[in-house]
């Protein structure tokens, strides 16, 4: 084992009444498994109170953060999850990606499947602290599949509040909204479908710290989520 270990934090949002199962290293390779040296789990509340914290056997290849959020979570509430992973760089040649799997037990829709996003640590050209700012994208099909869309982003600092400007793009207008999180403090950021007429087209993020941020889509009549994506960095 390497002398040294390297550390990644990623994160993710979760809801009660949801399937969320959570791979916890993404195996590429069929010549061998790798598993991570530690992983630590955190739960943390819109007003960034600790849910829950939970220390993982590494050797675990699934958590089952669906049945974690149903024993500290309300129907309708909503918890920022970190996934504190420390693993050996040279078992890694990759970062240990974490995936998803979100269905929502009683609804007929199809399961979601994304990838968790890497807030810190892990590659360092691409992930962490020394970018100055953070710009992610999203871009929208042209005939919506979802009723409503919105941005949940999660701060993941220790100390400082983060400020993060939200931009709509639209055909030829566009809106913007300056959202503040205190550490831990997380949010949803309705996206308006149209502005004078036009369709949302892209959705474009900044602020000077990277952000737990996913593009959702729920159901307008149930609310359930039919779209979970992360954002795209487009400028570093």
């Amino acid at each position: 084992m390497s002398s040294s270990i390297s550390g990644l934090l990623s994160a993710t949002f979760a809801e009660p009444g949801y399937e969320h199962l959570v791979e916890l290293v993404h195996q590429r390779d069929a010549s061998g498994r790798r598993r991570l040296e530690a992983l630590a789990v955190e739960l943390y509340d819109a007003d960034g109170r600790e849910l829950a914290a939970r220390a993982v056997d590494p050797r675990d290849e699934v958590l089952d953060l669906g049945k974690l959020i149903g024993e500290v979570l309300q129907p309708g509430a909503r918890a920022l999850v970190l996934f504190d992973a420390r693993y050996d760089p040279d078992a890694f040649p990759y970062r240990p990606h974490h995936y998803a799997y979100l269905h929502r037990i009683t609804s007929g829709d199809p399961p979601l499947y994304y990838a968790v996003n890497a807030t810190l640590g892990g590659v360092p050209d691409r992930i962490g602290a020394e970018r100055l700012n953070n710009f992610e994208t999203y871009l929208f099909r042209t005939r919506p599949f979802a009723e409503r869309y919105s941005l949940l982003l999660g701060s993941v600092a220790r100390f400082a509040d983060v400020e993060a400007r939200v931009t709509c793009y639209y055909a030829s207008t566009s809106t913007t909204k300056t959202v503040t999180l205190a550490p831990k403090h997380h949010a949803e950021v309705v996206l308006p479908l149209e502005h004078a007429g036009e369709p949302l087209a892209r959705v474009d993020l900044k602020s000077m710290f990277r952000l737990a941020s996913y593009v959702v889509g729920r159901r307008a009549s149930t609310g359930s989520l039919v779209l979970f994506d992360h954002l795209f960095t487009y400028f570093k």
